[in-house]
């Protein structure tokens, strides 16, 4: 097989009058754009929904005998046409696809490739809804292959013809399931198999007819081992038609165990290793999803930097080299699916059972891939017997795929433990965040341990925790809703050790590695950003809190002056804070030495360091390792470091009551979410006495996620009739007896 790059001389428009649905036979007049792959059309000035077109000649060999069209990504409905004739369609942004080049058209002299793609909300293709932004384009890579009649099959899922499941047998041998997909021209065409350690040294060979699966097996494998050993082998096929190679196909795999338990956590090759990751979206500024092999690279790298041990790749397919970095650097990989909006639509369910199937299918060689995520936060909406039906048929569909891995899924705070929806996969992750959009820092330890007392058998993690900073935000006395650099460090640096003090944890993913795109938001001083990031959209800057976990995770030396981008100071005397994996720090203020700190928590503290008026100079010195800074002491806080008409503070609006003064154990309150509310006939009469228009709404329409608070709720559309005390006493006297 040849593969040709068609990154290239590529002509592209906007068709805002169309739909996809609707494509007449000729395209109304407009001007073309020249651009080349990978392509996005979104931009911040511009967050264009709607239909557009990609267009492309392509010169022919007359030697071709059988040629497709690969298509990396597209975003997110695509239909193609090659020289008029329907080449093929494609729904779900993430995955790759290939299409024949058709019948029709093999004898021309060139080709004219038509892609279009269609970005607007489809209710019945995942994602339907997100915090996240589905940029439309043609934003990875799209080649030619070339092969001769005979040839694997690269129309099945996407994939290279070729499935390889690894896994360890229980006398410690590695086994190689090899199951292949291949077309053949004429009768009696073989696969031969050769698996080669890292050496290139083969290890193992056999050969079976093209439609035969074969288990290939090594006594003694060398384990991929995590971060410790990030061993791979590579299978390498052969097609053989009469004697003669006419296609070939390699993928690298590894061998590992990996067991989760809801007493003993996470263990890897037989010991505990509680995953310290990272989750992240595939877009950064300015080429948002158009990202290159180069960007994932450097992605990666900045995650290794860190210590990271683990990455949730959310939350949809994302490109291969994603992939293989997280199979070279040794991190055990999260991989998902984008159904984040589950309906009782059949389309939809068809449509995540064609993404799971591609996600599985196309990346199930991937050692660092130890779980396959069904779903995340469906419950948001509400909690229904039809999504218990259809994640049952996702986790067997895993299972009937891969049976050595494991099915998760991530479900939000208000959802119980006694949930059905914690009885389906095989492991469950929580998306948790205390001490921003409710509660406190310190209640993640004790809610962990009553949703352990509830469901200890079952394996539990936090799928997402973190909270938002703007840069350009600071303050001596950090609050939540402030979005300064210093909240977000002190809430990381409270929550994560309750965290990690749990072991039967399987571990956690920090919500989230980099800044990433969200048309939905505007807040924190930022428009279009989910700025829960410890790096920068752009890759340039590294929060603070960024070297908290550098701190706890790596194991190269180093310190970090905290604040150092909080550079006007008003007050006379500051506390200090470094964090660092070396043993103490010591401070030198302005060439004088002022002390040395222990550190605890990655941390070294330094109360009431002075300042003179003017200019400061800091140092810090941790070994053979140093930071500095240098703060300016004013006469006046700096204006500039806070939000206008700034209610940090509290997580809701400030017309809210107490939180003492809403709860009365035992009993519903508005800190309930709405699916109970509305659940329970009481408390359901009781929103339907003071809040009737919005029951309707709440049960009528699938706009307002039901999984939230109904706190929350009211606060997004202020009611100032609407007597939330009496409401909330009402509700009080209502027992809420479902643990």
């Amino acid at each position: 097989m040849q593969t040709i790059s068609l990154n290239s001389s590529w002509k592209f428009r906007k068709l805002p009058s169309l739909t996809l649905d609707r494509l007449p036979d000729a395209l109304p007049d407009g001007a073309w754009e020249d651009v080349a792959l990978p392509h996005t059309w979104y931009s911040d000035d511009d967050p264009y929904q709607g239909l557009a077109v990609y267009e492309r000649t392509i010169a022919v060999d007359a030697a071709w005998q059988k040629v497709f069209l690969s298509f990396d990504g597209a975003d997110q409905r695509c239909r193609v046409y090659v020289n008029g004739h329907f080449a093929g369609e494609h729904h779900g942004g993430y995955a790759r696809f290939r299409l024949p080049i058709p019948a029709p058209a093999m004898g021309d002299d060139a080709w004219r490739v038509r892609v279009f793609l269609e970005n607007s909300v489809n209710e019945d293709i995942a994602p339907s809804f997100g915090d996240f932004t589905v940029f439309g384009g043609l934003y990875r890579n799209v080649d030619l292959l070339v092969c001769s009649q005979s040839h694997f099959d690269y129309c099945y899922y996407g994939t290279d013809g070729l499935i390889a499941r690894a896994w360890v047998g229980d006398a410690g041998e590695g086994l190689l399931d090899v199951e292949p997909h291949a077309v053949c021209a004429g009768e009696g065409g073989r696969i031969a198999y050769t698996l080669a350690d890292g050496d290139g040294k083969v290890v193992c060979c056999t050969e079976a007819g093209t439609g035969e699966a074969r288990r290939m097996v090594v006594d003694s494998p060398i384990l991929w081992d995590g971060v410790k050993s990030a061993y791979l082998y590579t299978l390498s096929a052969d097609l053989i038609v009469n004697g003669k190679v006419v296609d070939h196909t390699a993928v690298r795999t590894g061998f590992r165990r990996v067991e989760l338990s809801g007493e003993d956590g996470l263990r890897l090759n037989g010991r505990p290793c509680q995953i310290r990751g990272v989750a992240k979206h595939q877009d950064r500024a300015g080429t948002y999803s158009a990202t290159t092999p180069s960007d994932i690279r450097e992605d990666f790298s900045i995650i290794r930097e860190m210590g990271a041990n683990g990455v949730r790749l959310s939350h949809y397919q994302h490109p291969q080299p994603a992939y293989d970095c997280c199979d070279e650097l040794g991190l055990l990989c999260w991989a998902e699916i984008p159904m984040l909006k589950m309906t009782e639509s059949p389309a939809l369910m068809e449509n995540a059972t064609q993404q799971l199937t591609e996600l599985i299918l196309q990346n199930i060689h991937h050692p660092s891939i130890f779980c396959w995520g069904i779903q995340n936060e469906i419950a948001m909406f509400r909690d229904a017997p039809f999504m218990h039906n259809n994640c049952r048929r996702l986790h067997q569909l895993v299972k009937s795929l891969d049976g050595h891995r494991l099915s998760t899924a991530a479900n939000l705070y208000p959802l119980k433990a006694s949930s059905k929806l914690n009885e389906i996969t095989d492991m469950i992750g929580y998306n948790l965040y205390f001490g921003w959009y409710y509660g406190e820092m310190p209640d993640f330890g004790p809610w962990l341990d009553r949703f352990h007392a509830v469901r200890g058998q079952l394996p539990l993690g936090i799928s997402e925790y973190g909270v938002d900073a703007n840069l350009a935000l600071h303050s001596e006395a950090p609050a939540v809703k402030d979005y300064s650099e210093e909240y977000q460090a002190l809430w990381h640096e409270t929550v994560y050790p309750q965290i990690e003090a749990r072991t039967w944890l399987w571990g956690s993913f920090v919500w989230n590695m980099f800044d990433f795109s969200s048309t939905r938001r505007n807040e924190g001083g930022q428009r279009f950003i989910n700025a829960k990031g410890l790096v920068t959209h752009d890759r340039r800057t590294r929060k603070d809190a960024f070297y908290y976990y550098k701190a706890r995770w790596s194991e190269e030396p180093f310190v970090r002056l905290c604040s150092k981008r909080f550079a006007n100071r008003a007050q006379a005397q500051i506390d200090v804070k470094c964090y660092t994996n070396q043993p103490s720090v010591k401070l030198v203020v302005n060439g004088q030495p002022f002390g040395e700190a222990q550190t605890e928590n990655g941390t070294a503290v330094f109360r009431q360091v002075p300042l003179v008026p003017g200019d400061n100079a800091i140092q810090a010195i941790a070994g053979d390792c140093a930071d500095s800074a240098l703060w300016r002491r004013v006469s006046e806080p700096d204006a500039g470091y806070r939000l206008p008409n700034e209610e940090a503070g509290g997580a809701v609006r400030n017309w809210f009551l107490e939180e003492d003064d809403m709860r009365r154990e035992g009993f519903f309150s508005i800190q309930n979410t709405a699916q109970e509310l509305l659940d329970n006939p009481g408390a359901r009469s009781v929103l339907e006495r003071f809040v009737p228009g919005l029951v309707r709404v709440m049960t009528e329409r699938s706009v307002i996620p039901l999984g939230l608070a109904l706190k929350s709720i009211l606060s997004r559309d202020a009611d100032e009739t609407l007597d939330v005390k009496a409401l909330n006493e009402a509700l009080n006297h209502i027992p809420d007896t479902d643990e």
